[in-house]
């Protein structure tokens, strides 16, 4: 459960309700770069050399004979896994309620409290993508944040006119599945190139992604994959979608001024993707038309004299390459999130 909803939006009617009328998520409101990213995931992960040549260059989603006999030899063993698209809000788009995501989470199917594995005869059989399309499982109660989750099932179950009665944003649709073959050569993965600036960023980025899309999970857990990184970015996130502004999510900047997104923990886990040559930072929401940066910053990280020594460093930085930075206490979203909202609205109708 998302905690310390600020006032500001629990006292609005329609706040977090999931709605009563079938909708479509809005795909179209995640970075390009994280569509590309996502794009091929389906069938079996990752996708090798070994099973191209197999499969004679035209991979499916259900492996064909030869992929089938290529893991039957190695005895491989495969996880399903979950692609959970979270919702920030709803808009009416040429008549069709739409979601806008603010989370991609990946949840590895269980038993009996554990991962459920099997074999690539259980692979063979199963069409998830049909299962996709009749089921659209989905959880409630489900929280990227902390990963827990509370009921699973069709998406029907959880809309209409007896609708669960809970907040929108703890709705998680599965949008994708793939089966994750726990044991693969790395050096024989293949991977589209992603259109880094740098061949280092390119690099450390592609590494960071394979860490989190083709790790095997050991134990039921949610791994984050794209998004809000805390429930702060998210409260002003939905308050600045109500009133009608679209920032993107969690954005890298660099010198050259280009802007790209950032996958989960990719700032904060690698320390030499961070200090990669001309990236300047990570904000937590972006305004490519009007060029302003957001960032939320908690007491804990941006409190000391350090601290904000660097943050102004990274703010003249930004400056130099014409992007405006607006710093948002974490504290003031949650007591006073009008006016954390308002204080971006004003950057915004400054320029």
């Amino acid at each position: 459960m998302i905690e310390d909803r600020p006032k500001h939006l629990m006292n609005q009617a329609a706040y977090g309700r999931i709605p009563a009328e079938p909708f479509s998520v809005k795909f179209d409101a995640l970075p390009d770069l994280v569509r590309k990213s996502l794009g091929p995931l389906g069938g079996i992960q990752p996708v090798t050399g070994a099973m191209m040549k197999a499969a004679n260059n035209k991979l499916k989603d259900v492996p064909c004979e030869a992929e089938i006999k290529l893991f039957r030899d190695a005895g491989a063993v495969f996880q399903m896994v979950s692609v959970v698209l979270s919702i920030a809000h709803m808009i009416r788009q040429d008549g069709v309620l739409q979601g806008i995501p603010y989370a991609l989470t990946l949840v590895p199917a269980s038993k009996r409290d554990a991962v459920d594995e099997g074999n690539i005869d259980f692979v063979s059989k199963l069409d998830i993508q049909k299962l996709l399309n009749d089921m659209e499982p989905s959880y409630v109660g489900f929280d990227p944040f902390s990963g827990t989750y509370g009921l699973y099932g069709a998406l029907s179950l959880f809309i209409g006119e007896k609708r669960y009665n809970g907040f929108l944003d703890e709705l998680g649709v599965v949008v994708a599945q793939y089966f994750l073959v726990t044991t693969y050569d790395p050096n024989d993965v293949l991977e589209v190139a992603l259109g880094l600036p740098t061949p280092k960023a390119e690099e450390k980025y592609g590494k960071h992604r394979a860490k989190r899309l083709y790790k095997p999970f050991t134990k039921v857990e949610a791994r984050r994959l794209w998004g809000a990184q805390s429930p702060i970015e998210l409260f002003l996130f939905q308050e600045l979608l109500l009133r009608g502004k679209s920032p993107s999510l969690q954005m890298l900047i660099f010198e050259n001024g280009g802007i790209y997104p950032s996958l989960y923990d990719l700032w904060n886990e690698d320390v030499e993707f961070r200090y990669t040559t001309g990236l300047i930072s990570e904000c937590d929401l972006f305004f490519p038309d009007e060029k302003i940066a957001v960032f939320c910053d908690s007491t804990r990280h941006h409190r000391g004299a350090k601290a904000q020594e660097k943050d102004a460093e990274i703010d003249e930085k930004l400056k130099a390459i014409g992007v405006t930075s607006v710093r948002v206490q974490g504290k003031q979203i949650v007591d006073d999130l009008k006016a954390a909202a308002d204080k971006v609205c004003a950057a915004l109708n400054s320029g």
